[in-house]
C-alpha cells in the first residue's frame, strides 16, 4: 500500500518495513543464541569440572568403591578397588561373576548376593557393614569389610547397589603383631613376677625366721639350765615360735597375692593392734642393740581397714631400719625408737591415721634421700634394696602415702648433727564404732 497524499518519509512501503522488522528480529535472536551458547558452555565447563573433581576424589580414595546393577553385574569400580583385588576395571565389568570370590566360597557368596539383590527398592538397607574374604588375582586371600547401600537414581528408581570396601589386611597384621607382643610381655611379666616373688619372700621371711631361730636358741639355753620355771619359759618360747611360723605362712600368702596383684583380704583393725603385733619382734631386736622402744598412740584409738600382714611388715621394716640406724653412731642413752600414731586432717574434711617411726640415728644424706625408694638401691652390704620400695607400694595400694623427714639436732648434740629420721605413712581412717562388725564393707 502506498500513501495517496505523499510518500512516507521513513518507510516507503510495506516490503521495506517487513525487511527491517525481520532484520531486527534476526539480530535479537542471534544475540540470544550467543548468550545461550555462552551459558551452555559455562554449564558444560562446570559439569566437566565437577565430574573431573568427583573422579579425582574417587581415584584418590584408599577405600574401594564398587557399583552393581540389579542383576549383580559390576558397572563401576574405582582404582583403589582394582588395586585391592588385582584386576582391571574392564576385567571386572566383563566377568559373569566376580573373579575375586574364593572358589571354595562361590556358592555361599552367590546365595548372599541373591538375597541382597532381591531386596525391594524401598527397603531400608542396613548401615552396619559385614566382614568377608576376597581373593586377589595372585590367589592370596584377605579380609575385607563391606558397607553397602541401595543405588537410587534422581527419579527415585532403584538401579542397583553401591559398596564401599575396606581392606583389613594391615589391621589384621597389626592385631596379630600386637597380640604376639602382648603374649611376649605377659611371659616376661610372669618371669619378672617369679623373680620378684623370690626376692620378696627371701626379704620378708628373714624377720620371722630370725625370730624363730632366736626363740629356738633361747629354748635350748633354758633347757640346759636346771631351774624350776624352765618348762614354763620353754613353753612360752615354743608358743612364740608357733606364732612366728604362722606369721611366715601369712607372709608367703600375702606376698604371693601382692605379686599377682589380686584383691587382698582387708580387715578392720585398731591402730594399736598393729603396733602390738610387731612390738615383740621390735623389742627383741632393740635389746640386741641396747635401744628402747616407746609407743605413743592417740586416744581414742583410730581404726583402719587394711591387709594386716602387709601393713605389719611395713611397720616392722621401718622399725628394723630405725634400730639399725642407731647402732653405729648413736650413744646408748639416746637410742630410742618411737612408734607413734596420730590423726591428721585430709582433703574434703576426711581424717587420716598417721603412723610414724622415729629413730635417733644419724639421718639420711641428701644423695641417698633422692634414691631412697628406688627398688634394689641399698646402703647396707647385706641388703637387697626392696624394703622401702615395697613399703611405699603397699601403702599406696591402701590409698595412703609415705615420706620421711630428717629431724633437727637433739639438745646437747654437736652442731649440724641431725637428730634422727622420721618415716611416716598415712592410712584412711574408719569411723570409730562399738564393734568392728558394724564397719561398712
Amino acid at each position: 500500500m502506498d500513501a495517496q497524499e505523499r510518500a512516507p518519509s521513513l518507510i516507503p512501503n510495506l516490503a521495506t518495513a517487513l525487511v527491517l522488522g525481520l532484520s531486527i528480529t534476526l539480530f535479537a535472536v542471534v544475540l540470544l543464541l550467543v548468550r545461550d551458547g555462552r551459558r551452555r558452555a559455562a554449564a558444560e565447563a562446570a559439569l566437566a569440572e565437577s565430574l573431573a573433581f568427583r573422579r579425582a576424589m574417587e581415584d584418590s580414595l584408599l577405600t574401594g568403591l564398587r557399583a552393581r546393577d540389579r542383576s549383580g553385574r559390576i558397572v563401576y569400580v574405582n582404582p583403589a578397588f582394582c588395586a585391592m583385588v588385582g584386576y582391571s576395571a574392564d576385567e571386572l565389568q566383563r566377568a559373569e561373576r566376580p573373579p575375586y570370590w574364593p572358589p571354595e566360597q562361590v556358592a555361599q557368596y552367590q546365595q548372599r548376593q541373591a538375597e541382597r539383590l532381591a531386596a525391594a527398592a524401598d527397603t531400608e538397607a542396613p548401615h552396619e557393614g559385614y566382614e568377608t574374604v576376597f581373593m586377589r588375582k595372585n590367589g592370596e586371600r584377605f579380609p575385607v569389610m563391606i558397607y553397602e547401600a541401595p543405588l537410587v537414581t534422581g527419579t527415585g528408581k532403584h538401579s542397583g547397589w553401591m559398596s564401599a570396601v575396606l581392606d583389613l589386611s594391615a589391621q589384621r597384621r597389626a592385631e596379630d603383631l600386637s597380640r604376639q607382643q602382648q603374649e611376649r610381655l605377659q611371659a616376661t611379666a610372669r618371669l619378672a613376677s617369679v623373680g620378684e616373688m623370690a626376692s620378696l619372700l627371701s626379704h620378708e621371711l628373714n624377720q620371722p625366721l630370725s625370730a624363730i631361730a632366736s626363740y629356738a636358741t633361747g629354748s635350748l639355753n633354758l633347757m640346759a639350765e636346771p631351774e624350776a620355771d624352765t618348762p614354763e619359759l620353754v613353753q612360752q618360747a615354743m608358743t612364740r615360735i608357733a606364732e612366728q611360723a604362722e606369721r611366715a605362712g601369712r607372709v608367703i600368702k600375702s606376698v604371693h597375692d601382692f605379686v599377682r596383684r589380686r584383691h587382698q583380704a582387708h580387715e578392720v583393725i585398731a591402730a594399736d593392734a598393729l603396733i602390738e603385733s610387731v612390738l615383740p619382734l621390735v623389742r627383741l631386736q632393740a635389746r640386741k642393740g641396747g635401744a628402747r622402744v616407746e609407743v605413743d598412740v592417740a586416744q581414742p584409738v583410730p581404726r583402719v581397714r587394711v591387709d594386716r600382714t602387709m601393713v605389719e611388715q611395713v611397720l616392722l621394716n621401718l622399725a628394723r631400719n630405725g634400730l639399725q640406724a642407731m647402732e653405729a653412731a648413736t650413744p646408748l642413752a639416746d637410742r630410742v625408737l618411737t612408734l607413734q600414731v596420730r590423726l591428721a586432717p585430709g582433703a574434703q574434711g576426711g581424717q587420716w591415721v598417721l603412723f610414724s617411726v622415729i629413730d635417733a640415728g644419724s639421718g639420711i644424706a641428701p644423695d641417698v634421700a633422692q634414691r631412697l625408694f628406688t627398688p634394689f638401691f641399698t646402703t647396707k652390704p647385706e641388703g637387697m634394696g626392696l624394703g622401702l620400695s615395697l613399703c611405699r607400694t603397699v601403702i599406696e595400694q591402701h590409698g595412703g602415702a609415705m615420706d620421711f623427714e630428717t629431724l633437727p639436732p637433739r639438745p646437747g648434740a654437736a652442731s649440724g648433727q641431725p637428730g634422727g629420721t622420721e618415716f611416716r605413712f598415712t592410712l584412711p581412717q574408719l569411723p570409730n564404732r562399738s564393734a568392728p562388725s558394724e564397719s561398712p564393707p
